[in-house]
């Protein structure tokens, strides 16, 4: 996973001429712990993009819906595990905070015997009405609309009230 051609790949989505985009995140390494800087690049790159004047691009995301078992109880995968939920907390609290569309993301649903998952990590842009990578791009969309392979993030995923919030019982007295 090279850092600065994910940073390069993603900054092309604010392109004014990209309609689309396909941004896949689902090698295990993306929940790296040390991997949190090229996470944060990536994620403020999307946002940007669909933040931009104008029409901004349908963006859809595919990352891992759970962790394979074989990431283990150790310390590394316990590492990963807390990367995991904090990325996908902060992914729908960005969704549900964002005042413009948020990207469509899908996670792929692993099996539990599975060592990872069967899509590559990629970034393609829709520029034209033509993906840069038409072939691997549309087999990966086919995937994300087959039923039951993938389920959307959204933030009904994750407890965004905290404390104090309106679910608060206390808030109520």
């Amino acid at each position: 996973m090279d850092e600065e051609q994910w940073v390069t790949a993603v900054s092309r989505i604010s392109d004014p001429g990209v309609r689309a985009a396909l941004v896949v995140q689902c090698g295990l390494g993306w929940v790296r712990p040390h991997r949190l800087d090229l996470r944060n690049a990536v994620d403020e790159a999307l946002i940007n993009a669909q933040s931009r004047e104008g029409a901004p691009p349908q963006i859809t995301r595919v990352l891992l819906h759970n962790l394979p078992a074989a990431v283990g109880d150790g310390p590394e995968g316990e590492a990963m595990v807390r990367s995991f939920a904090e990325w996908n907390h902060r992914l729908a609290a960005s969704a549900a905070l964002l005042s413009v569309p948020p990207p469509r993301v899908e996670r792929l649903i692993i099996e539990g015997s599975e060592a990872g998952a069967s899509l590559p990590d990629m970034v393609d842009v829709l520029v034209d009405g033509r993906w840069s990578d038409a072939p691997r791009t549309e087999a990966v969309l086919r995937i994300v609309s087959s039923p039951g392979i993938t389920t959307p993030l959204t933030s009904y995923d994750v407890d965004l009230d905290g404390p104090f919030s309106d679910a608060d019982p206390s808030i109520h007295m």
